[in-house]
């Protein structure tokens, strides 16, 4: 049976982590491959873990995310490594010496070490390429799975009442555009993450209802999804976008942006607007809500495109890049 070492970062009880991703791929290939796997030790440093990854090696690694500098320890080996994002790599926040350091340990070296390389979006494959030139024909684009618990639940468009949900907090989120979409109007958002303190101000100056939620499991962010209307994810930046197809495949309509990975991922299927605009976005929101027709046609539509992402279509993708390998 072909046996494959997973390479992770210690394990995080986060709903969008690498472990979650990779634990519902490995729950498919487990009577398929042969499954070993490496955790980074948080104790040790970063040297004696690339020293005691190289003890762990087996025939084919695979490198799931965020630990890329544990290649230098894997050398000769078959070795996959999967980049989600370059989106520390392009923070303008970061100095020239953290982004040089990044670039040779993250990114530059292990890529050498690397006999395949999958990304999650031909967005994030383009980056690579133009970035550090690595040749597209040993890249596989290998997208994000939904997990088995974001099912379809009905919902009564006769019953829209304005919820809107935003998940995620931070600058590239685009929080701000949001609320300043939301002012005047009667719809209420429910917000899972950390808000700024700029941002609750302006909930609080504009009036706008709002409901924040912290630290949520996958069933429950499942039952936030279920309670709105729409969602709303219209980044600045993603390296995919995972609450796009989870809001679809529960049959939630979605507005995202018309720029990079988010596009790609959602095509045709959601209400593309420019972020940067929240005249624009708040229209989507008004179109969404008043059009019942459009509701349905991109809830239907939506429920299509969720699909492609179920978790046992990703992990057989997975398995014919090991069957490349062997």
């Amino acid at each position: 049976m072909l046996s494959v070492t997973y390479i992770n970062r210690e394990h995080r009880k986060t709903n969008y982590s690498i472990e979650g991703i990779f634990d519902s791929v490995k729950a498919v290939l487990k009577d398929k491959i042969e499954i070993h796997n490496y955790y980074a030790d948080p104790t040790i440093s970063r040297l004696k873990n690339i020293i005691k990854v190289k003890q762990k090696a087996g025939a084919i690694n695979h490198i799931t995310g965020d630990v890329n500098f544990l290649a230098l320890g894997l050398g000769g080996k078959k070795n996959v490594i999967t980049i989600h994002d370059l989106g520390y790599y392009e923070n303008p926040v970061h100095s020239i010496v953290i982004k040089t350091i990044y670039r040779l340990f993250w990114l530059y070296l292990p890529l050498k070490f690397a006999d395949r390389v999958t990304v999650v979006s031909d967005f994030t494959k383009q980056k690579l390429i133009s970035y550090f030139n690595y040749p597209e024909d040993r890249i596989r684009i290998i997208p994000n799975p939904v997990k088995s618990v974001f099912q379809r639940a009905e919902h009564n468009r006769g019953q829209k009442t304005g919820n809107i949900l935003q998940i995620g907090s931070g600058d590239h989120k685009n929080v701000m555009n949001m609320i300043t979409a939301l002012k005047g109007s009667s719809y209420h958002v429910d917000i899972v993450g950390w808000p700024s303190k700029i941002e609750l101000e302006k909930l609080d100056e504009y009036k706008i209802s709002y409901k924040l939620h912290h630290s949520l499991s996958d069933e429950q962010i499942f039952e936030r999804y279920k309670a709105c209307d729409i969602l709303f994810f219209a980044s600045f930046y993603e390296g995919f976008g995972m609450p796009i197809i989870e809001a679809q495949a529960v049959g939630r309509p979605v507005i995202t942006s018309n720029i990079g990975a988010m596009k790609e991922v959602a095509l045709d299927t959601a209400v593309l607007v420019d972020p940067h605009d929240p005249a624009e976005i708040r229209a989507a929101m008004d179109r969404l809500l008043q059009d019942n027709e459009l509701y349905d046609q991109k809830v239907e539509a939506g429920i299509k495109n969720a699909a492609k992402y179920d978790y046992k279509v990703i992990a057989d993708q997975y398995l014919s890049v090991y069957k490349e390998l062997a």
